[in-house]
């Protein structure tokens, strides 16, 4: 049998005595790969963009290095108007095969195209803007940022999908009707858009006689998109929400009160403990205390330290749950650059559990983006020749990573940049870890070839040998 991986004969057996793969387990799990990928292009074609996505990601589940999968899976992001996901696919798959990929074409075409480009990322943060507007109760400006959504990428479903919502709300069936063809047109099996449909069907059936008198009036809707019925809700129960925000606010104004009086409390507490330890030295240096008083002051500094070290820890904690309140803050405005900063910063000495749960909640949510944006970045301003840039981003990006599938081409880059900048020692780091700790990597050739050249231009450098050489020759 013939080894799948490096294509060695394997006489006996199943597993490859070259590269220690099971090749009946490889072999199944290519296959199924390529069985995915061939029915999420089915999909594609009728499509199906939905079920496409769900097939291609199995499909790269089962083998990552599978580029062909991720390419179709790039486009089909595309189509979708989802941009950055497109861009993360085509970006992996780039790093996977670097020699006739389709990726670095579709990249190129995007790049050239930097106002188009501009525009679909501005749609997204349109978007992500409305989403925080109505969230805030700011209707109005929630309304102009979701069309402007769809002004800059009109095949923007998510987009597409929350007008719907709008729409419906409103009761404007009409222009539901049309945002629901739209989204079908583009992905016939969405589910929120079949969602909506039925629920159209449902609302149009029973409309009542002040339905119809409501759409000789002007909606909303025929100009920008309505407000969602939720913010509706929370406004008509204000009252309750003014009483959670004020106990809120609360305990924020005892966080800051306890930040600000702890340390003041913990120093004066010091000297106490400082005074007392004096005095009993001194007293007893001098004979001039009983030996009652003397355990009265040692109990005294004994039970200053125990307040003391309570008020620090205490101090401590309420500075890493506002570290924590902070990253919260940040990943919910999608900054997960700076929240995962701050979340690396945390201890959890002193939490409880619940705030421990909090806080792998966010990590989950965070350091994965957090280290897809900053090897993204990292990669183009490595391409850009921007190296130190490069350099900064790729070692963030390591800083949170955990699992990805990109880390060890993070390391491949940060050693072409140490190579680029002459630190050869460096370099050899960076390609002897991808080679001890990413056997699997499709990098490790790419590493021991880096290594091979270093080595062969390392030679040379060894020289000072000239009088060994001289007496050679003489003799």
């Amino acid at each position: 049998m013939k080894c799948p991986n490096c294509g060695y004969f394997i006489r006996q057996g199943v597993v490859c005595p070259n590269c220690g793969v099971d090749a009946f387990i490889f072999r199944k799990t290519r296959n199924t790969s390529i069985r995915l990928y061939n029915k999420g292009l089915e999909q594609a074609k009728s499509r199906d963009l939905t079920g496409a996505i769900k097939s291609l990601e199995q499909s790269i589940l089962f083998d990552k290095n599978n580029y062909i999968a991720r390419n179709l899976l790039g486009l089909v992001y595309h189509e979708k108007g989802q941009i950055a996901d497109a861009l993360k696919q085509w970006i992996v798959s780039a790093s996977i095969e670097h020699k006739n990929n389709p990726a670095s074409r579709y990249m190129d075409i995007l790049q050239k195209d930097g106002r188009k480009m501009e525009k679909k990322n501005d749609a997204v943060q349109f978007y992500n803007q409305a989403i925080a507007y109505l969230q805030q109760g700011s209707d109005d400006l929630a309304l102009i940022q979701l069309k402007r959504a769809l002004d800059y990428n009109s095949n923007f479903v998510e987009a597409c999908n929350l007008m719907t919502l709008c729409c419906l709300q409103e009761k404007n069936f009409n222009r539901a009707s049309y945002f629901v063809q739209k989204v079908l047109k583009i992905d016939q099996y969405n589910p929120t858009a079949l969602h909506y449909a039925r629920e159209l069907d449902i609302a149009m059936n029973k409309k009542s006689a002040k339905n119809n008198t409501d759409n000789n009036t002007a909606k909303r809707t025929d100009a920008a998109p309505p407000v969602p019925t939720y913010r509706k809700q929370i406004r008509q129960s204000s009252f309750k929400n003014e009483i959670i925000a004020f106990f809120i606010g609360g305990v924020s104004v005892a966080i800051v009160l306890l930040s600000l009086v702890m340390p003041a409390l913990s120093e004066q507490k010091d000297k106490t403990i400082d005074d007392l330890r004096s005095k009993v030295s001194s007293a007893t240096a001098n004979g001039n205390i009983t030996p009652e008083e003397l355990t009265e002051l040692r109990e005294r500094a004994e039970k200053l330290e125990k307040e003391n070290e309570k008020y620090k820890a205490e101090a401590v904690k309420q500075q890493n749950i506002t570290l924590l309140q902070e990253a919260s803050a940040l990943a919910e405005n999608n900054n997960f650059i700076d929240s995962a900063a701050k979340i690396i910063l945390i201890d959890t000495s002193n939490f409880s559990e619940e705030e421990n749960v909090a806080l792998n909640a966010l990590k989950s949510s965070v350091l994965p983006e957090a280290t897809s944006i900053l090897y993204t970045q990292g990669r183009n301003e490595f391409l850009n020749k921007n190296y130190d840039v490069a350099k900064e981003n790729f070692e963030n990006c390591l800083k949170y990573a955990s699992s990805e599938d990109f880390i060890d081409d993070a390391f491949y880059y940060l050693g072409q940049i140490a190579q680029e900048k002459g630190d050869v020692t460096a370099a050899i780091e960076y390609y002897q870890r991808i080679i001890e700790k990413y056997p699997d990597s499709n990098n490790v050739a790419n590493a021991q070839n880096a290594l091979e050249q270093l080595n062969a231009t390392a030679v040379p450098e060894e020289e000072p040998q000239p009088e060994e050489n001289t007496e050679q020759n003489t003799n």
